[in-house]
């Protein structure tokens, strides 16, 4: 059996090349994988140690819902961001402890933002999926996870504007039902910005739709705006990739406005009238060389969007790691290192100077100096040390200042013990 391996973690990655020549980047079909995953337990465990850090070192930060049968829960939601995991506590033993009843379940969104491990692990699956130059995740990944024990999804029969593609971990096997066709009309439909249009009315409707019956290691895809429904047959937990197709005017609002920040734009009152708005809209279109960058506006936007797909790209595609997730101390001189994942560091020129781009983060660096080497070696697997990787670094700098370039790769999470 061909397997990926991340440390102590495998996957079947003969099935995961298969399912991703066949189904990227579009997805349009439903697609099911029994065993991909060979060591569900360590993904289990990953997404554990990332919910153990969230609620320990910054609760406020972490994207959790909880919810009880229909129904988000506020108060249960505070509660669970308010009860940090134990020592050795897993997201099941967790949901037990610290919810009312067997049917209430949660949701973390981003999971992957608080385990540089499991970061990895996705990463990794990723790559994959992207082909440079071919197509891409332009609008990003999200990481989440989904805990329960008894009962439907409490949003009913629904359906999701993005794929998802759900890795069970069990360790109690759940049930799936997916209908390929829409067998629903508008009487028993509600709509939900949330989650397209849902019905509460379950069970008559099973009989019309596909059942898959997913344990520990299985995996299920199921296509965009597609109705599928979850039944728990116990605690449990999955791993859910959601990815985002591209939202081409958010991403092009967003760098048009970082292009035109440097420009004398006017400032807006809290409340300002409609022309006041017009005008700043106007101020932002209208190129300003005498600024000086003397580069037209157009040219200024494309290197934002180029820039914030590089920040994509050494992040994985996804989220940036939270602060808390990153190592807090520099590793001892004899400690054995390696790149988190081929691609983790890039070299960057932009108007704010040159920098290197360390997952997802900017990290200033002297102008004119050559990083290629730097960069190719992120592709390389061989360990090496915090000094052996200072070593590396372009001679222009010191030695002081390449020691301290190393602990910065390190500090933001591109270097990973070995």
């Amino acid at each position: 059996m061909s397997r990926q391996t991340s440390g102590t973690t495998t996957i079947d990655a003969t099935k995961w090349k298969a399912f991703a020549a066949a189904q990227a980047p579009d997805f349009v079909g439903t697609f099911f994988l029994s065993s991909l995953v060979t060591d569900p337990g360590r993904i289990a465990a990953l997404i554990d140690d990332g919910l153990r850090t969230a609620t320990t070192a910054a609760p406020g930060d972490l994207r959790l819902r909880a919810f009880r049968p229909g129904a988000f829960d506020y108060r249960l939601t505070k509660r669970f961001l308010g009860t940090p995991l134990g020592p050795g506590e897993s997201a099941v033993d967790w949901l037990a402890r610290t919810a009312d009843s067997r049917e209430e379940c949660l949701a973390v969104n981003d999971i992957a933002s608080w385990s540089l491990p499991l970061a990895e692990w996705v990463a990794a699956l990723l790559r994959e999926i992207v082909a440079e130059g071919i197509h891409e995740l332009p609008s990003g990944t999200d990481v989440y996870t989904f805990v329960a024990d008894s009962g439907w999804t409490p949003f009913g029969i629904h359906k999701d504007s993005e794929p998802s593609l759900i890795f069970h971990l069990g360790p109690s096997p759940k049930e799936v039902w997916v209908w390929q066709d829409n067998p629903f009309d508008d009487s028993g439909i509600t709509p939900s910005p949330s989650f397209g249009r849902i019905t509460f009315d379950i069970e008559p409707h099973l009989e019309t739709a596909e059942r898959f019956l997913l344990r520990p290691g299985d995996f299920l895809c199921i296509p965009q705006d597609t109705y599928h429904v979850f039944r728990n047959l116990g605690p449990s937990a999955f791993l859910g990739l959601t990815l985002y197709p591209v939202k081409g005017r958010a991403l092009v609002t967003e760098a048009l406005w970082r292009a035109a920040r440097a420009d004398d734009l006017p400032s807006l009152a809290a409340y300002p009238t409609g022309a006041q708005v017009a005008g700043l809209a106007r101020a932002l279109l209208q190129d300003h060389p005498a600024t000086g960058t003397g580069v037209p506006l157009a040219d200024r936007v494309a290197a934002e969007i180029a820039l914030g797909q590089l920040r994509l790209r050494t992040s994985g595609h996804l989220s940036r790691p939270h602060p808390a997730a990153l190592p807090a101390d520099d590793p001892h001189d004899t400690d054995l290192l390696r790149w988190a994942f081929p691609g983790a560091v890039a070299a960057v020129r932009s108007a704010a100077g040159a920098a290197l781009v360390v997952r997802g983060r900017p990290l200033p660096v002297r102008d004119g100096l050559d990083f290629t080497a730097l960069e190719r070696a992120t592709h390389s697997a061989e360990p090496f040390t915090l000094r052996g990787l200072a070593g590396e670094l372009p001679q222009p700098l010191d030695d002081t200042d390449r020691a301290c370039l190393a602990r910065g790769l390190h500090a933001l999470g591109a270097v990973i013990p070995a």
